[in-house]
């Protein structure tokens, strides 16, 4: 989809971090396991809330929490929950790999003065382990960490496009997942999804990014 040189105008990029530019094998079923092995100690369940994502899922146990045995228990859950995801992340974060063009492409636009924002659900913690033994260039890092509510909620975009100064229309919003095209999307950026995640091309057919690339690297053509 596209065509080269179809973004020339575009003054930031913002990327996902886990299958975007990173490789971080990520074990999502043992940690939604982990997190669902921890409902029963709290009288919750996963009734109604199959769907969810384990994040989201955390989030909607803690409001449930809160309005029926009140805000300790529910901090108590919440603890417990993110110790439970973080062992995970940070598990995969000392294997994590670079996918091949990503750290080129990051400079490359730098080096043009293209503002690099990276917007990950991710915590600080792992991601800052992975760059550690990884370094990438970039403007802004905002991670679930620094904001109330993450993608696809618009206002995780937000707040990177904020702190980078840049408008909306003006940005591109880069991702392995079907929710970071939703969440560029609902912030009024251009998107591009990128196929070196869990993602196959037909997934992001109803969200209807502007480009769709093998790896996020070929993005520079579309720069020019």
């Amino acid at each position: 989809m596209g065509i080269a040189g179809g973004f020339g105008d575009v003054e930031a990029v913002l990327f996902d971090f886990d299958g975007t530019l990173v490789h971080l094998n990520i074990d999502f079923a043992r940690m939604r396991a982990d997190v669902e092995a921890i409902l029963p100690r709290y009288g919750l369940s996963t009734q109604g809330k199959e769907s969810r994502y384990t994040l989201e899922l955390v989030q909607e146990c803690v409001q449930e929490l809160s309005a029926r045995d009140g805000q300790s228990a529910a901090d108590a859950f919440r603890r417990d929950a993110e110790s439970a995801v973080l062992a995970v992340e940070m598990g995969a974060a000392e294997t994590a790999m670079v996918h091949p063009g990503a750290a080129e492409l990051l400079h490359h636009l730098r080096a043009r003065l293209i503002r690099v924002g990276i917007v990950t659900r991710n915590c600080r913690a792992a991601v800052g382990r992975v760059l550690q033994r990884n370094p990438l260039e970039y403007d802004a890092l905002v991670t679930r960490d620094d904001v109330a509510a993450v993608k696809p909620h618009p206002a995780h975009l937000l707040v990177a496009l904020r702190l980078l100064g840049v408008e909306p229309e003006r940005a591109l919003m880069v991702g392995d997942h079907p929710l970071d095209v939703r969440a560029g999307h609902a912030v009024g950026a251009r998107t591009v999804a990128v196929l070196t995640g869990y993602s196959p091309a037909e997934l992001f057919a109803p969200e209807r990014p502007d480009v769709i690339l093998e790896q996020v690297g070929e993005l520079e053509a579309y720069l020019v």
